[in-house]
């Protein structure tokens, strides 16, 4: 394992070398079956072993309850445990040794700096009985200003290089460089995962603007980092969810009064890379932003990127326009946790948004065009169906005309909820995740429009970005993996391929005689060449696959 430049490297190699069988059998019994194993699922009630394992690939799925992910996963989930000592158990068992891994020289010298300005800011704060008195009516005490170690830039910064003179510090190599932009600020230090204080936020007293300024984005790039992380991460393992929240004053108010399983986005734009250091400590998030509009959007950006990375999502809406922080000073911890128990869904959310939105219209026409996008968020035919009604009955808009504004026909409804799996494209994802050389060779020829089945489409689309986190947290992706189904040679492989491109032609060329029909009946000639030429060169690509030899 020699160059190895980080743990999540060094996790992978480790996880490569390490038999997921062998390990997984320390906690269940374990019989072959076929090309994988199985066993009874440790994380629900089973009778018949559901719990499938793949030697090959280092990945277990329950089809009962749909747990899974690789050896990582299994020992977070059961030992309630982060990802970085998931790593060290296994190593142990392994009997490798889990490698130190060094910071570049300059970056070691920008941490221990931070330290020390963290050490320096913190006793000039403790000293001004002003500022202290300002952070006590705000609701904190000195064992959280402790906890999250505030601190106060003083107007010169002389007497902290004086005491440091013989480290021979230059505050240019620092995140506070040029140090006047953070003169008499309130400093918040903001510590990556393992503790290590890689930037700061100055915060305003008095009205200034910004109101927040950051370390540069050469030391401290904040999308990267989520607020108060390493202080709660062992909390967010204990309560199994992370509250996701704006600002630092509510992470550390919550921290007080006894919620330490909370963390910051800095602002209202939580990231990709936020999500994925969050997915390693829980499955679920419950977002709280707060009750303003830039509030409001920031939530729906914020669960879409949850729900990319499979998060189980609720929404925190406060009342009173009252920002976390300022809800549990005013009712505290238990009337706050009741709330968080009870928080909205995703639809629910979205639902009541769009109720606010358009309460003052003339109309019920806006209202229906946002509540049918939201309709077709939901994943769930049946569940679906019942949302159509329950759309019908607020807007008093006949079924069939939500159904037509959504492009869909009502039967066409009702059969997607017994209908049987598109066959088709399970089997040629089956064939593309167990045989990537294959999907090398013919990912030029097909995209996600070929797929009817919008679960198989979206998986296809995962595969196609080649993102591994995105894939191992997909149940779907992980069920394919284990299927023992045998799929028989390689031919078959481009006999569906091609079956598929057939329907999707097809498909398309009754959209285009639809088209074309409208096109003759109002007379526009135009775009009646334009349809036959289509129908044209579709006929002749379905007539050229058809006689095509596999």
């Amino acid at each position: 394992m020699a160059n190895i430049r980080n743990l999540y490297q060094f996790a992978e190699e480790l996880r490569e070398k390490v038999d997921i069988v062998e390990y997984l059998s320390q906690y269940l019994t374990i019989k072959k079956r076929g090309k994988n194993y199985v066993a009874l699922c440790p994380f629900h009630p089973d009778k018949n072993p559901s719990l499938n394992i793949s030697k090959e690939k280092g990945l277990f799925h329950c089809f009962g309850c749909g747990e899974g992910g690789n050896i990582y996963n299994f020992i977070m989930k059961i030992e309630n445990v982060s990802f970085e000592r998931a790593v060290e158990i296994v190593a142990k068992w392994a009997n490798v040794e889990v490698p130190q891994f060094e910071y570049s020289e300059d970056k070691k010298k920008v941490f221990d700096i931070h330290e020390k300005l963290t050490e320096y800011f913190n006793k000039k704060l403790i000293e001004n009985k002003e500022i202290l008195s300002y952070l006590f009516e705000r609701g904190l005490d000195l064992k959280s200003i402790e906890k999250f170690k505030l601190g106060f830039a003083p107007k010169s910064i002389v007497e902290f290089l004086n005491e440091n003179k013989k480290e021979g510090i230059d505050i240019r190599d620092t995140g506070i460089f040029p140090y006047s932009h953070f003169v008499e600020r309130i400093m918040f230090p903001i510590r990556n995962v393992s503790g290590k204080i890689v930037g700061f936020s100055g915060r305003a007293m008095k009205g200034e603007m910004p109101k927040y300024i950051n370390s540069t984005e050469k030391f401290f790039k904040k999308g990267e980092t989520l607020y108060g992380l390493y202080e709660g991460k062992e909390a967010i393992l204990k309560t199994k969810e992370a509250i996701l929240v704006e600002g630092y004053m509510d992470v550390i108010i919550l921290s007080k009064n006894g919620i330490e399983n909370c963390v910051s986005s800095m602002g209202t734009s939580f990231t990709e890379d936020q999500a994925k250091i969050l997915k390693r400590f829980s499955d679920r998030v419950i977002i709280s932003f707060d009750p303003d509009i830039g509030g409001i959007e920031g939530t729906k950006r914020a669960l879409e990127i949850a729900e990319k990375y499979n998060f189980e999502i609720k929404i925190l809406s406060l009342p009173e326009n009252l920002d976390p922080d300022e809800y549990v000073i005013k009712y505290g911890k238990d009337n706050l946790l009741n709330l968080i128990s009870s928080s909205d869904d995703v639809i629910s959310f979205l639902w009541n948004e769009a109720e606010k939105i358009h309460k003052n219209d003339k109309t019920l026409v806006p209202l229906l065009k946002d509540l049918v996008e939201i309709a077709k968020r939901i994943k769930d035919p049946a569940k679906r169906f019942e949302f159509i009604k329950k759309i019908s009955e607020r807007t008093k808009f006949p079924e069939i005309v939500i159904l037509d504004e959504m492009k869909e026909k009502k039967k066409k409804i009702k059969e997607e909820i017994f209908e049987q799996e598109n066959i088709l494209e399970k089997e040629f994802l089956i064939y593309i995740i167990k045989n990537p050389e294959l999907f090398e060779e013919i990912k030029n020829e097909i995209d996600e429009n070929y797929f009817i089945t919008e679960k198989y489409r979206e998986l296809f689309m995962k595969i196609t970005k080649g993102n591994e986190d995105l894939l191992i947290n997909d149940p779907l992706y992980r069920e394919l993996s284990l299927t023992e189904k045998d799929l028989g040679p390689k031919e078959n492989f481009y006999d569906t391929l091609k079956r598929i491109k057939i329907s999707y032609l097809l498909n398309l060329k009754k959209e285009l005689l639809i088209n074309l029909e409208k096109a003759e009946k109002n007379n526009e000639k135009d775009m009646v060449d334009y349809y036959q030429l289509k129908l044209i060169e579709i006929e002749k690509n379905i007539k050229n696959l058809l006689y095509k030899e596999v």
